[in-house]
């Protein structure tokens, strides 16, 4: 099958970072289902991009990626409709702002203010959701032999950040996920690498009020450089690996470019391994 008529579902697909991973999808020729909580919202991406390109094959899904009985039935209605789902882009996730809109002023005071139903909804969508997808989505890409599963973490300070309980231990869940699964994975054609903005980006996750200059942000296309490199057979080698959008350089060879932006997923070296006893 050639790279470019591959099929990818993408969650959070009409927002920030989606739309421009989408995007780059679509102008490779792939098909692509659009999914999102806000069905309207991905109804009219859909309806953009064909406007756009009369090309381009887009399914428009709604999906609560909390709903974890959703996750199974859209990858479902994935396959119903075009016979195979050979990407999973794990995007879409819950931000702080559902916490207090102006988390970005006043540090959450996660020990008063988060409650044990609230973060179950942080990890619902940030973990246990991506985790149903992928789940769903291997079987198919076991019997193809191929697949590609990119998952949207954060960076390592995000996680750490003071009053951050609920986003960063959520992703820091994802991050971990993605590791262990690259190793179970590995030798079966389906790699599953991260892909992170690297830091504060211009999308719905910032607030407008928070202060920044949103022209001095990172902007949502920093994405498209590792995923459209990610999702060819270029990169049938690569898995485990993370790469942070701000440091592809895009005048570079996608291999060299992958060197200086990559590094493995978790963190490896961060820390003293554990002692782990012989067994007899």
């Amino acid at each position: 099958m050639a790279d470019e008529r591959r099929v990818a579902l993408v969650t959070g697909g009409p927002g920030g970072l989606g739309r421009a991973m989408i995007g780059k999808l679509v102008e490779r020729g792939t098909r692509v289902a659009i999914a999102d909580v806000r069905g309207p919202a991905a109804e009219a991406f859909a309806d953009e991009i064909r406007r756009a390109r009369n090309d381009a094959d887009v399914l428009p899904l709604t999906l609560d990626v909390g709903d974890l009985a959703a996750c199974g039935e859209a990858v479902e209605r994935v396959r119903g409709h075009w016979g195979a789902l050979n990407i999973l882009i794990n995007n879409a996730g819950r931000g702080m702002e559902m916490i207090r809109r102006d988390y970005h002023v006043t540090a959450i005071d996660s020990g008063a203010e988060l409650t044990p139903e609230m973060l179950l909804g942080f990890y619902r969508v940030n973990a246990l959701g991506p985790f149903a997808l992928m789940r769903a989505a291997l079987p198919g890409m076991r019997a193809a032999g191929w697949g590609r599963i990119i998952n949207v973490t954060t960076s390592l300070d995000t996680m750490l950040r003071p009053g951050y309980v609920a986003y960063g231990s959520t992703k820091a869940a994802l991050e971990s996920t993605s590791a262990i699964l690259a190793k179970e994975l590995a030798g079966t054609g389906i790699t599953v690498n991260v892909v992170v903005p690297g830091g504060p980006t211009n999308t719905g996750f910032v607030p407008m009020d928070a202060g920044y200059d949103r022209a001095a942000m990172l902007q949502p296309d920093v994405m498209q450089g590792p995923i459209d490199w990610l999702v060819t057979r270029a990169a049938d080698h690569v898995t485990g690996m993370r790469f942070i959008g701000h440091f592809w350089d895009r005048s570079l060879p996608p291999e060299e470019a992958a060197r200086r932006a990559g590094d493995p997923i978790g963190w490896p070296d961060a820390g003293r391994k554990g002692v782990w006893p012989t067994k007899p």
